[in-house]
């Protein structure tokens, strides 16, 4: 059977300054803007930052500070890389 399951794909946080959190990800450790979507009436702004292998942080703008929950979006927070 051919394994499915290669590892983690991104990892969502949320941020009340994403221009903060970019530039400590992108220029103090390095890491790689891959992607950025302005706000629009119905969703947030976000960036995709690509960390290394293949790995990612999804990191969403929010008007209210970060929760410790698991989920403080309301939504997955995580995602899976697969093979297909």
């Amino acid at each position: 059977m051919t394994q499915l399951l290669l590892g983690i794909n991104h990892l969502t946080l949320s941020t009340t300054d994403l221009d903060r959190l970019l530039a400590y990800y992108t220029e103090l450790l390095g890491a790689t803007l891959a992607f950025e979507r302005a706000a629009t009436p119905s969703d947030p702004r976000f960036a995709v930052i690509d960390v290394g292998g293949n790995d990612h942080l999804m990191v969403v703008e929010t008007a209210d500070p970060p929760t410790t929950g698991l989920d403080p979006l309301g939504q997955a927070g995580w995602g899976l890389r697969v093979s297909t």
